[in-house]
């Protein structure tokens, strides 16, 4: 259930960036976009959208090696590895916020809070996706 959980939060992760496109620039600042990408929304300028779909194309990415590892799709390069990488990308982003939280009160916020703990959960997940993935030959 655990890579389940960072399957679903990887797609919706990049469901989410993909909306941000036609949501516009409030969308972008309320998740916590640096002011040049909001910026870049407001004026209609390429770096909001590219930088959306380039996030979104990551955890798309993310999505198809969890369901890699459920068996759900066809097995991509190097699962394990992806996943245990993918892995230590969450558990450290999630881990981050609160020594930064502490210098930087801006972070202290609903949905740092939450983005952090569900990083942490999808890092759980990768982790033991990693784990429990068998190492096949195709």
């Amino acid at each position: 259930p655990w890579i389940l959980l960072a399957a679903a939060s990887a797609t919706v992760g990049a469901l989410l960036h993909v909306a941000a496109i036609p949501a516009g620039p409030s969308w972008y600042a309320y998740v916590g976009a640096p002011p040049a990408v909001v910026a870049s929304a407001r004026a209609g300028t390429w770096p909001a959208p590219v930088g959306a779909v380039a996030i979104a194309g990551l955890m798309a990415t993310c999505a198809w090696y969890a369901c890699a590892a459920l068996d759900m799709v066809r097995r991509p390069p190097l699962l394990r590895t992806g996943l245990a990488v993918m892995a230590a990308i969450c558990l450290v982003r999630a881990l981050l916020l609160p020594p930064l939280a502490m210098t930087h009160p801006e972070l202290r916020n609903t949905f740092e809070v939450v983005a952090a703990i569900v990083w942490g959960l999808a890092g759980i997940g990768f982790a033991l996706g990693c784990a429990g993935a068998r190492r096949r030959r195709y």
